[in-house]
């Protein structure tokens, strides 16, 4: 009886030791989606999420939408309810484009404006842009009365994210 619940035991292992192996090789046969790497000339950079800027919806027709851009100039765009777009897409953004908006982020000073910008208003959407920027984070909600050069930084992001060059992902 021993003899028998050690082989059983035996068994067990092996088939353990055989999925783990299988898992470890699947793992590194398919890199993560958010490991994604851009090589600039012989330096490959790995790519992290640099914006993210979210427009909430209303009890109107306001557009709403997410996007997603990384230091690399990838982008995930999700059009929700009244979005010029709707569902996913993506595009990259030129070197000049990514530029302009690190350079905008820099000049409103983004990481000295205030964290919320909002009122007891209830029916008015919000912008909710997130930046990760030279080690530095921070998140800000743009709802009511927010600077004006900080609607100029949602708006250019806009300008830049939302055109035709956009490409509809499958799902």
């Amino acid at each position: 009886m021993k003899s028998q619940l050690y082989i059983l035991i035996l068994i067990l292992f092996s088939v353990s030791a055989c999925k783990t192996q299988e898992k470890t090789q699947d793992d590194t046969a398919k890199p993560a989606a958010t490991e994604n790497t851009q090589t600039t000339e012989s330096t490959p950079i790995k790519e992290s999420l640099f914006i993210t800027m979210e427009r909430t919806p209303c009890l109107g027709m306001c557009p709403s939408y997410v996007i997603r851009i990384f230091n690399t100039g990838r982008v995930e765009y999700e059009g929700r309810t009244f979005a010029k777009k709707e569902g996913k897409h993506t595009k990259t953004l030129s070197k000049d484009a990514m530029d302009e908006i690190t350079n905008m982020i820099r000049e409103i000073d983004f990481f000295n404006l205030e964290d919320k910008y909002d009122a007891q208003v209830t029916d008015i959407p919000s912008c909710i842009i997130s930046v990760n920027l030279d080690g530095k984070k921070k998140k800000i909600l743009d709802r009511y009365e927010g600077p004006k050069s900080l609607r100029n930084l949602e708006k250019l992001i806009d300008h830049h994210v939302i055109d035709d060059e956009l490409i509809k992902v499958e799902e």
